[in-house]
């Protein structure tokens, strides 16, 4: 951790940031602040006041909504170098879920004003915020597929290729994740979730390790996941 690059510098390497204009650049670094959350950490609440965009610089962040008989439920997440809550800032409203770190997490918060300024005035910046909602709207739609087509263990497969989506492809790297946190992903009980990942170890897809997955052969997880 120590050896994480000022806030700065993550802004200079990120694809949004270098697409705008130099003044622009400039708001964004004066501006943009960070916080650190540990494992099981609270982000934003739900009915929190909407103030900022948030980045993940590292870690991962559950997006969750909890039912009147306290039940939770996952929408989605948000891995590394992605960002999220832009919803809340463009309709200016209340979150409307809790965001949740599931691994120590590094969170990169660019204010309201600054997000709708450049809102207003940068094209680049408006292509990257379509292209972002366009992908999150690709996103649950095969969420959704996979609800309603796949058997549980797809769903299992298809949910640990996607948190491994930033690998491009490589093999052999440990997914930090408990068995509890992906049966919320998935949607699924812990023990149908355990079922799954020992059926996943079986075929030589994955190993079961202590709070964390290693994935194996991630292509043949991916194909596995995607079958219908």
């Amino acid at each position: 951790m120590h050896d994480d690059p000022p806030l700065s510098r993550v802004l200079e390497q990120t694809p949004w940031y270098i697409t705008l204009e130099e003044k622009q650049q400039q708001l964004v670094q004066r501006s943009s602040s960070e916080k650190l959350v540990p494992a099981g950490g609270l982000i934003v609440r739900a009915g929190d006041h909407s103030i900022h965009w948030m980045g993940v610089i590292r870690g991962l962040v559950q997006m969750s909504v909890m039912g009147s008989d306290g039940r939770e439920t996952t929408l989605g997440c948000v891995d590394e170098m992605q960002w999220c809550g832009e919803g809340s800032l463009l309709k200016r409203e209340r979150r409307r879920y809790d965001a949740i770190a599931l691994r120590p997490s590094r969170i990169a918060l660019v204010p309201m004003d600054t997000f709708l300024h450049l809102r207003d005035v940068s094209l680049p910046f408006n292509h990257y915020l379509q292209d972002l909602m366009n992908a999150r709207m690709s996103s649950f739609i095969a969420t959704l597929e996979a609800d309603r087509l796949l058997g549980p263990e797809q769903r299992v497969a298809k949910c640990v290729a996607t948190l491994c989506s930033h690998m491009q492809g490589h093999a052999g790297v440990a997914l930090d994740i408990t068995q509890h946190d992906l049966a919320l992903i998935c949607g699924l009980s812990r023990q149908r979730t355990n079922a799954c990942l020992q059926m996943l170890v079986q075929l030589g897809h994955i190993r079961v390790e202590f709070k964390s997955i290693q994935v194996v052969r991630l292509a043949e997880l991916t194909a596995y996941g995607n079958a219908v």
